[in-house]
């Protein structure tokens, strides 16, 4: 019995001390644990390389835009957004005057309520014998187009005129029609808009210099080739401007041109001409900022929409059509150009109108340093040729809105609205304007490599 026990304490003690072992090897001694360092950085471009690129650009340009932020004046809101990144917002949701930016809603309720492919159309009826070829009287019939033009007057504008609808090839039609001579008049009738020829929102000093008078058969603006002075009724002027260039086509019109309200029922209609689609007459709106165009799309907007070709009407249903733009703050318009400081606009609302044009709007703006109103501007900078907006100016009102276009890449929306005495002399706004190019040109379509390496 004792070599039993004896025995069966041997096996016992070298159980335990190859169970011992094995735990030992088993679990780590705590002054042998490893401490280990990740080498590699959480936020690093082979982890995260989208959101990595995207977090990079933006800080740039939120750096920027934070510098810059000091240059713009009290009373006066900007906002820059880029990738759905607010990357400067001052005081935007202020009410301010945008000038000519007002233009921007003109365009997009333009072509919203009336559709990009709408067109003008101008007519020409006659009285009389028209087999004959000599007949009585020349109607010219206005449809509200507000480009059409004489070649000559292209020359003498400060913007000239694009997309125009010829008054020379309208003519060609007369001719084509086979009308040799015309025993009577050409008549001017404006019927389809209203006969309010500038509007009471307007300083006085702005009627004929900046915009009017106003009417749906309107012909270089309104102006007579030669002439120093518009007369006060266009149809007047457009019928001039026919007979003139009939009259280079051997059609000898007898009479003086005169004004009517309606066509004779016995009216024969000879020739016509449509406008280029409404997208281009924008865009001659928005590139040199054409008041003219401006005010009368709005008469157009209302005689669609009201039956009524007047601004009231117009401006109604903008108001009506723009709840479903769903803007985030309250606006005021009362003209389509901006000649008015009457409008009221916030930069919020101009970012949200320019979120949703943003795949109409960019080719339908001047250039800067190529064309319109920005053609002498931003010419030496990093954003010239790039950077498209619309211009605004008034006493104390200096606006620019658009898109800085990056390849490949969403653009930068940009609204910089200023209101303050003086703002708008170029010694005041220029300089600003080129730190603002500047400071947006820091947005980049790919970031650079430093940016994105550990």
């Amino acid at each position: 019995m004792l070599i039993v026990g004896v025995v069966g304490a041997l096996v016992l003690t070298v159980g335990y001390i190859a169970t011992n072992s094995v735990a030992n090897a088993v679990v780590p001694k705590p002054e042998l644990a490893v401490s280990a360092e990740l080498q590699t950085k959480l936020l690093n471009v082979r982890r995260t390389p989208t959101v990595l690129s995207t977090v990079s650009r933006t800080g740039q340009l939120r750096r920027a835009m934070a510098s810059f932020n000091s240059q713009i004046p009290n009373g006066s809101c900007a906002v820059v957004d880029w990738l759905n990144s607010e990357e400067l917002s001052v005081a935007a949701s202020q009410l301010v005057t945008p000038a000519s930016t007002q233009k921007i809603v003109t365009a997009i309720a333009a072509l919203e309520i009336l559709s990009p492919t709408f067109t003008f159309e101008t007519s020409v009826y006659a009285t009389g014998d028209v087999a004959s070829g000599n007949v009585q009287d020349l109607y010219f019939v206005g449809g509200g187009d507000p480009v059409l033009v004489r070649k000559e007057y292209l020359a003498s504008e400060k913007y000239s005129t694009i997309n125009e609808t010829s008054l020379e090839s309208l003519a060609d039609s007369v001719v084509s029609a086979g009308i040799r001579a015309v025993s009577g008049s050409i008549v001017g009738v404006d019927a389809r808009y209203d006969a309010v020829r500038f509007l009471d929102v307007w300083p006085a000093e702005f009627r004929v210099v900046e915009s009017g008078p106003l009417g749906a058969l309107v012909v270089n603006d309104g102006a007579i080739v030669g002439a120093q002075m518009k007369p006060d009724n266009p149809a007047i002027a457009a019928s001039t401007e026919l007979r003139t260039v009939l009259g280079g086509k051997g059609v000898l019109v007898a009479q003086d041109p005169r004004y009517e309200l309606s066509v004779p029922a016995n009216a024969t209609k000879v020739a016509s001409i449509k406008s280029a689609p409404l997208s281009s007459i924008v865009q001659e709106m928005l590139v040199n900022s054409d008041n003219n165009t401006a005010e009368l799309l709005v008469k157009e907007i209302g005689y669609a929409k009201k039956k009524l070709g007047s601004t009231a009407a117009g401006i109604a249903a903008i108001q009506e059509h723009a709840a479903s733009w769903k803007l985030p703050t309250p606006f005021t318009v009362v003209d389509g150009s901006g000649l008015s400081s009457m409008n009221k606009m916030s930069c919020a609302n101009f970012l949200a109108l320019l979120n949703r044009g943003e795949s109409t709007l960019p080719s339908l703006l001047p250039i800067a340093g190529k064309s319109g109103t920005l053609r002498s501007v931003f010419t030496d900078s990093a954003v010239g040729g790039r950077l498209v907006g619309k211009t605004g100016t008034l006493s104390g009102v200096k606006a620019l809105a658009g898109y800085l276009p990056l390849e490949g890449n969403s653009p930068v929306k940009f609204a910089l609205i200023m209101n303050s005495a003086g703002i708008d002399n170029q010694g005041s706004y220029r300089p600003i304007w080129l730190s603002f190019g500047s400071a947006l040109n820091r947005a980049r379509a790919t970031p650079t490599p430093e940016q994105l390496m550990p």
